[in-house]
C-alpha cells in the first residue's frame, strides 16, 4: 500500500510540476511530508519494540544465570567450592551452614597435605601459600587444617559479592524450607561428611554402595600431647617385610611374598601410620588378619615409627605406646562406601543439590590426604 501510495505522490508531483499549478504543488509536498513522517514513524516504533524485547530476553536470561550458592559443612572441601563459587560470575550470593563454631573451626589441629597439582590450582584461585603458616617439601605444602579454614573465611570476606557465615547451625529440615524459599535458582553442595544428613534432607537417596578395593591395611596414632605443634612432611616406604615366626612359624616360609607399603603422616603433636597390602592369601597376611594377640599390631607398629622415622624425632618405647598409641587391632580390608545418588534436580524449588568430599564418597581407611 505504501508503495502504491508513494507512486500515486510521485505522479501527482510529476503532473503539477508539469502543469506548474502552485496548489498541487504544495498538495504533493505536504502529501510527501507526511508519508515520509510516517515512514520514520512506523521505523521508529520497530526500534523501540526491539530494544524492549532485547531488554526482556536478556533480563530473562539474567535471571535464570543467576545463581545462589549454599554451602553445607566449613570444611577444606566445602569452603574451597565456596572460593570457587564466588569467583563465577553467575553466583551472586553466598550461604554458609557449618555446625561448629567459627573458633572451635580454626583451632582444628590435624594436618593436611596439599598435592602440587593442587597448590598451582588455588594459587590460580587467589590462595596466598606465602601468607599461610606451613612446611613445604617436594613441592607439596603441610599445614594445620584450621589455619587453612581460618585463611579462606577471610578471603571470602573480601569479595564483593554477600556472603552469609552461619557457623555453630546444624543444617535441618527447617533450615532446608529456608533454602526452598530463596528465589530463583540455587545450588546446594553438602559437604558435611560420611555422617551428614544435608543431603538426605535436601531430597538424596542415603543409600550407599560399597566396593572392595582388593587391599589390606590397618592404621595406628600416636599422641605426643607434650609436643609443640609442628607439620611434618610424609614418609612413604614400599616392600616393609615383617619376621613373625615368633607368633607363628608357617609366618616365616613366606615372609619374602608379604611386602607391605607404609606410610608415616601428621604433625608432631600426632603422628599416624598407615599400613596397606595387596590381598593375597600368604601366611604373614592371614596371621595379620585372625591375630588376637593385640601386641603384635602394637609391635609392629612400634618398629615401623622407630625404624622409618624423621631424624628429628625421638625414638618411642613399648611403655609410651601402652598409653599413647590407638591401633587396629588386625588387618582389615579395606573398601569404598560411594552414595548412590549424588545428585539431583528439584524442579518445585529450582534447586539443585550435589555431595562432595566424603560426603559423596570415603574410605574406611586414612591416608592423610
Amino acid at each position: 500500500m505504501l508503495v502504491l501510495f508513494d507512486r500515486k505522490i510521485n505522479s501527482t508531483l510529476h503532473r503539477v510540476t508539469m502543469t506548474c499549478d502552485p496548489d498541487e504543488l504544495a498538495r504533493a509536498m505536504y502529501m510527501m511530508s507526511t508519508n515520509a513522517t510516517v515512514h520514520i514513524g512506523i521505523t521508529l516504533s520497530a526500534i523501540v519494540v526491539f530494544i524492549a524485547t532485547s531488554h526482556v530476553c536478556r533480563q530473562i536470561r539474567k535471571d535464570l544465570a543467576q545463581l545462589t550458592v549454599i554451602v553445607i559443612g566449613a570444611g577444606p572441601i566445602g569452603l574451597t567450592a565456596a572460593l570457587l563459587a564466588l569467583r563465577c560470575k553467575r553466583v551472586t550470593k553466598l550461604i554458609i551452614y557449618e555446625e561448629e563454631s567459627r573458633a572451635r573451626l580454626e583451632k582444628r589441629s590435624y594436618q593436611i597435605a596439599i598435592q602440587p597439582q593442587h597448590v598451582s590450582f588455588l594459587r590460580g584461585c587467589g590462595v596466598d601459600f606465602d601468607n599461610l603458616e606451613g612446611l613445604w617439601e617436594d613441592g607439596c605444602f603441610y599445614t594445620r587444617v584450621g589455619i587453612y579454614l581460618g585463611y579462606i573465611i577471610n578471603i571470602l570476606q573480601l569479595y564483593k559479592k554477600p556472603v552469609d557465615f552461619n557457623f555453630s547451625t546444624k543444617f535441618s529440615r527447617d533450615l532446608s524450607a529456608c533454602v526452598d524459599s530463596i528465589s530463583g535458582r540455587k545450588l546446594a553442595i553438602c559437604c558435611d561428611g560420611r555422617n551428614g544428613l544435608a543431603s538426605r534432607v535436601l531430597g538424596l537417596s542415603d543409600e550407599s554402595i560399597h566396593h572392595s578395593t582388593g587391599v589390606y591395611g590397618a592404621l595406628a596414632a600416636i599422641e605426643k600431647n607434650n609436643e609443640t605443634y609442628v607439620p611434618k612432611s610424609e614418609i612413604r616406604v614400599h616392600n616393609v617385610g615383617f619376621d613373625l615366626s615368633a607368633y607363628n612359624s608357617a609366618a616365616y616360609e613366606d615372609e619374602g611374598k608379604s611386602k607391605f607399603n607404609l606410610k608415616i603422616f601428621g604433625n608432631s603433636t600426632c603422628r599416624f601410620l598407615a599400613l596397606a597390602i595387596n590381598k593375597t592369601d600368604s601366611n604373614v597376611v592371614k596371621t595379620l588378619r585372625t591375630v588376637l594377640d593385640k601386641s603384635m599390631m602394637r609391635n609392629i607398629f612400634l618398629k615401623c615409627f622407630n625404624t622409618y622415622k624423621r631424624a628429628d624425632e625421638a625414638s618411642i618405647s613399648d611403655s609410651f605406646c601402652l598409653h599413647h598409641m590407638r591401633f587396629s587391632p588386625r588387618l582389615y580390608e579395606i573398601k569404598l562406601s560411594q552414595r548412590a545418588e549424588i545428585a539431583a534436580y528439584i524442579a518445585d524449588c529450582d534447586l539443585f543439590v550435589i555431595t562432595e568430599g566424603e560426603a559423596s564418597r570415603s574410605y574406611n581407611f586414612n591416608t592423610g590426604k
